[in-house]
């Protein structure tokens, strides 16, 4: 039923220049990805909405990564009752998760989910880059709205030096994302101040993003809105929702609470079940392979 609503068209990132290069952008659509991580989470629509906009947010920093090897990871990290929002991106492959994803909010008096109010105006916006070599780089900005769009481009102006054009949206009711996407430009260095008139004179199509990205493909859209701009294109890269979660690293994690807790566990002679975060997946730990690990890290500690 969904797949006849929403349009036909995967999930991308679409990269650009304007003017000669004067200016970059990147036009993203995330809708699938939008619907499957509300249906993951069994998410309220406004916990839906949030995601559905750090989504292409996140999608936006990805594709300012300088190496494509590189991880990226995303926290909104306000003071609203919806708690910690979350997104990791590693080859085009996105996992996201919210610390609350069923909390209900009403709308807000325009008629739009109110992700200011889910995720609170006052707290971080917290990114870290971790390149195939040296040690991860983390960068925090202040939250300006909680709406995520002006957060990003507080963050782009602020941590990146890089003054930009930031809209990200997402338009869902009922439990069904109908779109999700986002735009970013960005003035490059030499950029005319004809250039950037232009560009501030496009500001009011960016708006309302997901419904212009409902029904028409982004390349498209990038025509008709820049088409007095010299628009180039550079290349689209299909995004999708793909957690990395495995058991390895779940048993991983359950070694690392612990010598105490992991002997409690086996007391019990009990199976220990654990859930991604992320993709909300089960796997069970008996106790004897927690006893295992016991066994394993007291090897490993006599070989020091």
């Amino acid at each position: 039923m969904r797949d006849n609503i929403i349009f036909p068209e995967k999930d991308a990132l679409l990269r650009l220049t304007l003017m000669g290069r004067q200016a970059r952008a990147f036009l993203i659509r995330s809708t699938r990805m939008a619907q499957q991580a509300a249906d993951i989470h069994q998410a309220s629509d406004v916990a839906a909405a949030a995601m559905g906009r750090l989504l292409p947010g996140s999608a936006m920093l990805w594709g300012l990564l300088k190496e494509e090897s590189g991880r990226l990871s995303v926290t909104v990290d306000g003071d609203g009752h919806g708690g910690r929002l979350h997104c990791g991106v590693k080859d085009g492959e996105f996992k996201i998760a919210v610390q609350n994803p069923r909390l209900e909010l009403p709308l807000t008096p325009d008629g739009r989910q109110d992700v200011g109010r889910f995720l609170g105006n006052k707290g971080k916006l917290i990114v870290v880059k971790d390149y195939s070599a040296g040690d991860p780089y983390t960068s925090v900005s202040d939250l300006v709205s909680g709406e995520l769009g002006e957060d990003l481009a507080s963050y782009f102006t602020i941590s990146e030096q890089t003054p930009s054009l930031v809209a990200v949206g997402c338009l869902n009711e009922a439990g069904t994302v109908l779109s999700s996407g986002g735009i970013l430009i960005q003035a490059m260095p030499g950029c005319s101040d004809q250039t950037l008139s232009q560009l501030e004179l496009r500001i009011p199509f960016f708006a309302n993003i997901s419904r212009e990205i409902f029904d028409r493909s982004l390349k498209g859209l990038a025509e008709s809105w820049f088409v007095d701009l010299d628009p180039v294109f550079l290349g689209e890269e299909m995004l999708t929702l793909k957690c990395d979660c495995s058991r390895d690293r779940m048993r991983r994690a359950l070694a690392a609470i612990g010598r105490e807790e992991l002997e409690k566990i086996v007391e019990t002679g009990e199976e220990t079940r654990l859930t991604c975060h992320f993709c909300r997946t089960q796997r069970g730990f008996s106790a004897g392979e927690v006893k295992q690990m016991l066994a394993d890290s007291e090897e490993s500690y006599d070989a020091h």
